[in-house]
């Protein structure tokens, strides 16, 4: 039986499959290219990546879906609901959210019954993952289009998305440094080693806002933790975290977040090859929203 809205999102939000296959999420890759090849990130083995990207060099680099590879996403929402909603990193740092909303016009040529809502998180990763997340648990109850709707810009609205970085080096290659370019060129012309935090949201609007920079990354990391015991303010927290081969930091980020605050629900997981090719390894990325 057909339900009432199908929920869709970027790869580089990096739900977990598990979440995946239990809400029936459909996900939209974005492409690696790596040497002049082009790659879904979804299939691109990552320990081969994170090896090719320590030898520098050319830096591999990403691009956005078609209108076509969202169109298909639209077509298996159609098999499955009767509306959908498309959930996209910020479109200051992509054009996929352009493409989305050109690929709902033909969507909805051919399907004229169907709904539609393309939506800008404002944000990427973990700051995207609980958005989509959220959504989709609401449109598996049962809930309506305007409903899920609805839920979706709530969250997207009230999060904060803080990201930690080793390095900007592959940050500024990608051309995403904005704000940020300042500590990126004191890295590359001193190598002073500062570690760095920006905010990526609804509240900096869908760009780069400089937050701090630190010796070392556990001050940051704690630095996060202190930002959401602020913003939470004594209420219950859901986020998530995504990381690029720091799992030690994400697991310490974690442990902090459950001892200091109420976590009804923190999904941790690791990062595809675009979000690497972006952020490098030790890239560590927490976003979360309060419960009403």
């Amino acid at each position: 039986m057909r339900r009432k809205v199908a929920v869709i999102v970027d790869a580089p939000a990096a739900v977990p499959q598990d979440v995946v296959d239990r809400l029936d999420i459909g996900i939209v890759p974005l492409h690696a290219i790596v040497d002049g090849r082009d790659y879904l990130e979804t299939e691109v083995d990552m320990d081969w990546l994170l090896g090719r990207l320590r030898q520098k060099g050319e830096v591999p680099t990403t691009s956005a879906p078609s209108i076509g590879e969202f169109l298909n996403a639209y077509e298996w929402a159609a098999e499955r609901a009767e509306s959908a909603i498309s959930i996209h990193m910020t479109s200051v740092f992509s054009k996929g959210y352009g493409a989305a909303l050109e690929a709902r016009k033909l969507a909805l040529e051919k399907h004229p019954g169907m709904q539609i809502e393309v939506i800008d998180s404002r944000t990427v990763e973990a700051g995207e993952l609980p958005i989509a997340v959220e959504a989709a648990t609401l449109a598996m109850t049962g809930a309506s289009f305007e409903e899920v709707v609805a839920e979706a810009y709530r969250v997207r609205d009230g999060m904060c998305a803080l990201f930690c970085f080793e390095t900007l080096f592959f940050r500024g290659k990608g051309g995403r440094v904005f704000k940020a370019k300042p500590w990126a060129e004191a890295e590359e012309n001193s190598g002073a080693g500062f570690k760095a935090m920006i905010e990526v949201d609804g509240s900096t609007g869908g760009t780069v806002s400089l937050v701090s920079r630190a010796r070392a990354k556990k001050q940051l990391v704690r630095k996060m933790v202190q930002m959401a015991t602020e913003r939470v303010d004594g209420r219950i927290l859901r986020g998530a975290i995504v990381h690029v081969n720091a799992a030690q930091d994400a697991a310490c980020l974690e442990r902090m977040l459950r001892e200091e605050l109420q976590c009804e629900s923190l999904h941790v997981s690791h990062g595809r090859a675009v979000t690497a090719i972006q952020n490098g390894e030790g890239f560590v990325t927490f976003g979360f929203h309060v419960v009403d």
